[in-house]
């Protein structure tokens, strides 16, 4: 039974904070079900030789070790896809559409327009490229590699920091195309305003900044599966180092 307990602590840790099982669509009580479906599924694998102490003793600290360890996985898989949020907060403020959190102080907007589009279509991406059943098998094949209520020693605050500076590089090599494209669009629209004074320049400019935006998502929309893949490699590797997990594809 304990065994059983901790298995599900594990598992439900990453149900918590991966984005393809922790977005709004999906209920906290079928997460709960697939969390039990899960644990029972791995409990014949699992004995208590994965019980670091003799005789299979637990404490309270054990289950907070295993909730961490499936929050930190899921965690890595946020921070990987961070780099596309990076990407879509430069374009929502360049398109003008983070005025919306402006003047409508929704807590749903907190990320953007352009941020809530691209989280929906990385999470689609990510159940098309069977990135969820990645997670769920990388979780279960812990249970034959990692002992309850160790902590992975490769899980330091340096190896966070190396996937955070990582991800946020990528978000910003994915942003510079935007930069360029509303760089050379703001130099047009202060020549303009120059040649022509009398033309209202922010009216004109949001009627055309905002198609401008949709174009630019037309553009890179074809390349987010390859940035998916880039941004995941990091934290997959991670992941795979402190679970002692061989890497796979």
């Amino acid at each position: 039974m304990l065994v059983l307990m901790l298995s599900a602590v594990r598992i439900f840790g990453v149900f918590l904070t991966a984005p393809v099982f922790a977005f709004r669509a999906l209920p906290m009580q079928f997460r709960v079900m697939l969390t039990l479906l899960l644990a029972f599924y791995v409990f014949p694998m699992v004995g208590t030789a994965n019980f670091p102490t003799p005789g299979g003793n637990i404490n309270f600290f054990f289950v907070v070790i295993e909730l961490a360890i499936g929050a930190f996985i899921g965690f890595m898989i946020r921070l990987g896809l961070m780099a596309v949020d990076v990407a879509a907060e430069v374009l929502s403020f360049q398109a003008g559409f983070s005025f919306a959190s402006t003047f409508f102080n929704d807590p749903m907007l907190n990320s953007g327009l352009v941020g809530q589009f691209l989280s929906l279509v990385m999470i689609a991406l990510c159940f098309a490229l069977n990135i969820h059943l990645l997670v769920i098998d990388l979780v279960l094949s812990s249970f034959k590699t990692l002992p309850f209520g160790v902590w992975p020693s490769q899980w330091g605050i340096q190896a966070f920091i190396d996937i955070l500076t990582s991800s946020f590089r990528l978000g910003l090599i994915l942003a510079m195309p935007i930069l360029l494209v509303y760089i050379m669009f703001n130099m047009t629209q202060a020549f303009l305003g120059r040649t022509s004074p009398q033309m209202n320049l922010f009216s004109v400019g949001f009627a055309i900044s905002i198609p401008l935006a949709f174009l630019v998502l037309v553009i890179i929309l074809p390349d987010l599966p390859d940035v998916l893949k880039r941004s995941l490699e990091e934290p997959l590797g991670l992941i795979r180092q402190g679970l002692g997990v061989k890497n796979g594809p």
